[in-house]
């Protein structure tokens, strides 16, 4: 029953009209950055790799990033091929934020969600990871 609710929700905000349009948040698939190395010394070259910058992981804040107050999921269900994290996000004076960081960059994107967003999903891929610290590959993310 809960599942058949959702998906009216779902379909109630795609055809609304745009003034009374529902709130969603997701990441940017990829984020242009210029970087700027400075070789140790003369006798160094800076060259830089080209690798791009997809998304590859996702955090969920209470109130600003800066403020560093990260939410856990409240929910984490595996299938065979991912990892689904849910947040439920109750009203908040203090705002929730959707924070989006990159492969082969220290540049993140943060934003503060709209005052209706009451859930984040974000699926993973469960058996693909990168990274020194084996973090897994973002299929997607949906904050309604």
């Amino acid at each position: 029953m809960r599942r058949i609710t959702l998906n009216l929700i779902a379909f109630a905000c795609a055809i609304a009209t745009p003034h009374l349009a529902c709130a969603q948040a997701t990441c940017p698939p990829s984020l242009a950055v210029e970087q700027k190395a400075s070789a140790p010394a003369s006798d160094w070259t800076v060259t830089y790799s080209g690798y791009p910058t997809a998304l590859a992981g996702v955090t969920i804040f209470d109130g600003p990033p800066s403020e560093q107050a990260s939410l856990v999921p409240d929910r984490e269900q595996t299938t065979a091929d991912s990892v689904i994290q849910t947040w439920k996000l109750a009203k908040s004076d203090r705002g929730y934020w959707l924070q989006c960081e990159y492969a082969n960059t220290t540049a993140q994107v943060s934003q503060r969600l709209p005052g209706d967003v009451s859930r984040c999903d974000v699926t993973y891929e469960r058996n693909v990871r990168f990274g020194g610290e084996g973090r897994r590959v973002v299929k997607s993310v949906n904050c309604k």
